[in-house]
């Protein structure tokens, strides 16, 4: 009879230890989860922070989160999820960039990682006068050069405002096909075999100098506005903006152009994935 009582008494106090281990594990994760609320609400203002130190000057960024999702990086889960905020210049239509804040993990939301874009401000603007030294050398007409890189693009701390074209590039770790308008007036006078050939040794010039040593692809076409005054509409900084969806079009039918254009030739380089 003894023996059934210890029995019993053993039996109840494992239980009660398994059931005081239980709520001391809701407990804990209750407060996890509030401790990662905390975090994430505060994920803005450490984007704000990170920004101003990086580069020297005041930026906003918009507490709304906008998407986000999986990331390829090492210390990913398959279900890991990130934190996409738009950020902008400190001044009335400063321009805007995304930003992305990269997590522990799902279960430790403290920073890991801060990616942003904004020094594509810069590297864009080198490219555009590449282009623009370029085609000047071809021609007198004038062109208005737009950079698009098509796809999801950030960079981390080593890339920044000085960044030269090659090492921003070269840190793109996702595939990406980097696309250059040239946009000119219409009624140029060239031939499109003329146009072919000359941006065809352009595309593969600036192709060698910055690009061959990455897997991402050049693609640049020459278009021609419908009129002079529609040529003086465009606006390259606004329509690369637009094209990042990173603020809302003030363009017909939600248009990245302002006006409508044909296209006269286009070239591409590396066509093909490595």
């Amino acid at each position: 009879m003894r023996a059934r009582n210890k029995i019993r008494i053993l039996a109840c106090l494992v239980i009660m230890i398994g059931a005081i281990c239980t709520m001391s594990g809701c407990v804990s994760r209750k407060e996890q989860d509030r401790r990662n609320e905390e975090l994430v609400a505060a994920y803005p203002e450490e984007v704000k922070a990170y920004l101003e130190e990086k580069y020297g000057r005041e930026f906003c960024v918009n507490p709304k989160r906008r998407g986000g999702g999986g990331s390829p990086i090492p210390f990913a889960s398959e279900d890991y999820i990130t934190y996409k905020y738009v950020a902008y210049e400190n001044e009335e239509d400063g321009y805007a960039f995304w930003t992305e804040v990269y997590p522990i993990s799902l279960e430790d939301k403290r920073i890991a990682e801060i990616k942003e874009n904004y020094c594509w401000k810069f590297v864009s603007s080198k490219i555009k006068k590449e282009f623009s030294a370029k085609w000047r050398e071809f021609t007198e007409e004038d062109a208005k050069i737009i950079v698009d890189t098509y796809s999801y693009i950030r960079f981390g701390e080593e890339i920044d405002a000085s960044s030269e074209i090659k090492d921003a590039i070269e840190s793109i770790t996702r595939y990406t096909e980097l696309r250059i308008f040239i946009m000119c007036p219409p009624e140029s006078g060239l031939s499109e075999d003329e146009l072919y050939n000359k941006v065809k040794v352009i595309a593969n010039d600036f192709y060698a100098d910055y690009i061959q040593e990455s897997p991402h692809q050049l693609w640049v076409g020459v278009y021609e506005t419908y009129t002079k005054e529609d040529f003086l509409k465009i606006e390259p900084e606004k329509t690369e903006q637009y094209f990042w969806k990173v603020k809302e079009s003030t363009y017909e039918d939600n248009s990245s152009f302002p006006v409508k254009y044909k296209l006269k030739v286009y070239v591409e380089v590396n066509n093909k994935r490595k």
